[in-house]
């Protein structure tokens, strides 16, 4: 893990060597931290990104998610599937890692956005956007 500070800007850059699914190496650099441990933290999700390691927090997922999806979906679908994932996952799920989402903490969260007062067609919209991604369990109907 690597960070230096821009004597110039007084900002952080992180950098860091990580394998494509390729197995290429590359290399990877980002600039404008406030802080050095901000620096090191960006590091460590990149490299977990990379790495498809599931220790990963589900807000740093949910970005390489979009990222990869970029090309292949168009911009309304993307714009779509986003609000739905900022309004009803990350408010619960953004700061857990993903191997630390439980059956239980999926059945909360169902309850808690069924309480809303959502139709069933949309809550069963929203349940499908997480369980597209297969890291989360389907714990019943929505």
């Amino acid at each position: 893990m690597s960070a230096s500070r821009d004597e110039k800007t007084g900002k952080w850059t992180a950098q860091c060597y990580y394998e494509n699914w390729k197995g290429e190496k590359k290399h990877k650099k980002k600039r404008g931290f406030a802080t050095k441990k901000e620096a090191l933290e960006w590091e460590r999700e990149f490299l977990k990104s990379t790495s498809a390691n599931m220790d990963m927090m589900l807000g740093a997922f949910v970005d390489v998610y979009f990222r990869d999806k970029a090309g292949e979906l168009k911009e309304r679908t993307i714009k779509n599937k986003r609000y739905m994932i900022e309004a009803h996952v990350l408010p619960y799920f953004e700061n857990k890692q993903m191997n630390e989402i439980s059956p239980a903490d999926i059945i909360q969260w169902q309850n808690a956005i069924r309480a809303k007062g959502y139709s069933q067609t949309y809550l069963r919209m929203v349940q499908n956007q997480i369980t597209a991604w297969g890291g989360m369990a389907y714990s019943g109907n929505s």
